[in-house]
């Protein structure tokens, strides 16, 4: 497959740019997972994410932390979120004066619908029932109300709890479904992109459409790894842990290039600046730090299981991580600073157009340099194994007799068999010129198969031809005398 060895850092760098960013805005809100009541935070997304797949129109309002507002609206209904450990606190906390006074969220005059954990939901019907005998909830006096106003969660509220944190089942589905998501959109990206410079490059369509189809899924399948770990390596403490080194580079750079920053990243949000804009600067680094250093992990994870596998050298494995970690660092810096560029000309969509355009660019300069640099003075070991291939190719040529046809011929299907994968099964064989010569040889023969068979010459035709060869010998000898005498 040919299209293994063929790298679009372009497209690659613009792909894993999109997921990046889509990740790192997945961890900067769900960094509210590891407050105290982080599962209730965990519960409006969860059932957010259900209520989109399910095909309804919902979203998340709460984080602009209005006061008394809803936390999601789904099909126009205003939703506040409450998952306690009981249903009568749920409802309790949706009163003033711990439960006593009047109901707090309400809109256009009416009550908002009151999402409760599935388990605690019949307890909580009870207690607003009761609540509204009491007159605690203006404009309603029918207790029977209750069940309009009591919204039934998608999760209990253990699955709740068991989202927040790292390594349950409820989790790895959260950050899965999550994962796919944006591996869906990455792909799409990515393979439109190659498609697109394959043919502008030359390739025919099938070509082309191969190449697109492997770089999406390549990337793609990264994006998807890259999510699941990232969310996974947050809720276990990790992004805690570097909340002091955030912070201290967040003072470096101040509060106007912080809010730069951040408001180039919060997409469909209202700018923030100031202390606010560092704060939250401190969290998109944490973010872009752990993502970054997933995304190297994740692509160099082949190359090092390959030097283990004796598939590869050192020096090859080297130059294969020295143009991964380029290739996703200039991917990064090149999305945070166009997005920046593009926000401050068209905010939303230039954001993002800026985003992958400067991903894309900086990706792609930082890998070419650096694949050029590297390069310089580490040969790939995909070369050393060509050339090896080269000379035996040389050896059998003479010994088979190949025309100039068939050994064009032979280099055509040689070309559809070399992949990645031959040339390194090629270096950790223990004869390497052995391995070549066992590739070749069905390939040469199946040319030679096709040669025409050629009936030996008679006796008495060959001592014709003998007897004709000598005349004509003995002829030419006779003129050159008889020019050398006159």
């Amino acid at each position: 497959m040919f299209y293994e060895e063929k790298h679009n850092f372009a497209s690659e760098s613009g792909g894993l740019g999109i997921g990046n960013f889509q990740t790192v805005n997945n961890q900067f809100e769900e960094e509210k997972f590891h407050a105290r009541q982080g599962h209730g935070f965990a519960a409006e997304r969860a059932n957010t994410l259900y209520d989109k797949l399910t095909g309804h129109d919902a979203k998340i309002v709460g984080d602009d932390n209005a006061k008394n507002g809803a936390d999601r609206i789904v099909d126009g209904v205003y939703i506040q979120s409450k998952y306690c450990s009981t249903g009568a606190k749920c409802i309790n906390e949706c009163f003033e004066n711990n439960g006593k006074g009047s109901f707090k969220y309400m809109n256009n005059g009416k009550p908002m619908q009151i999402e409760v954990p599935s388990d605690k939901y019949d307890d909580a019907i009870r207690a607003m029932e009761e609540k509204i005998r009491r007159g605690q909830v203006n404009g309603v006096s029918n207790p029977e109300e209750a069940k309009n106003i009591v919204r039934k969660g998608h999760f209990t509220y253990e699955q709740a709890r068991n989202i927040a944190k790292a390594g349950t089942v409820e989790s790895l589905i959260y950050d899965a479904v999550h994962g796919t998501i944006i591996a869906t959109t990455v792909f799409g990206v990515t393979a439109m992109i190659t498609f697109a410079t394959s043919i502008w490059n030359g390739e025919n369509f099938d070509d082309a459409l191969k190449l697109a189809t492997y770089s999406g899924l390549k990337v793609g399948g990264t994006a998807f790894i890259t999510s699941v770990l990232v969310s996974q390596l947050s809720k276990a403490g990790l992004n805690s842990a570097l909340v002091g080194s955030s912070e201290a580079i967040v003072a470096i750079m101040g509060p106007k290039a912080s809010a730069i920053i951040i408001n180039a990243f919060r997409l469909g949000s209202k700018p923030i600046y100031g202390a606010a804009a560092m704060k939250s600067a401190a969290k998109l680094l944490r973010g872009n730090a752990i993502t970054a250093g997933v995304t190297f992990v994740v692509l160099s994870t082949f190359d090092v299981a390959n030097i283990f596998r004796g598939r590869i050298s050192g020096k090859q494995l080297f130059k294969n991580l020295t143009n991964t970690a380029a290739t996703v660092g200039g991917g990064t810096g090149g999305w945070i600073a166009g997005a920046a560029a593009g926000s401050a000309i068209l905010p939303g969509i230039g954001t993002f157009l800026g985003g992958l355009a400067g991903s894309m660019l900086g990706g792609a300069v930082a890998g070419k340099v650096t694949n050029k640099v590297v390069g310089n003075f580490i040969e790939d070991d995909a070369d050393k194994m060509v050339k090896i291939i080269e000379e035996v190719f040389k050896d059998m040529a003479s010994e088979y007799l190949l025309s100039q046809k068939e050994a064009e011929k032979s280099v055509d299907r040689l070309r559809d068999k070399l992949d990645g994968n031959t040339l390194k099964n090629m270096f950790a064989s223990d004869d390497r010129k052995k391995f070549a010569r066992n590739l070749l040889t069905p390939i040469i023969e199946r040319e030679t198969a096709c040669r025409p068979v050629i009936p030996a010459p008679t006796k008495n035709q060959m001592l014709t031809s003998i007897k004709e060869v000598l005349e004509e010998i003995a002829d030419v000898m006779e003129s050159d005398s008889s020019l050398v005498n006159a």
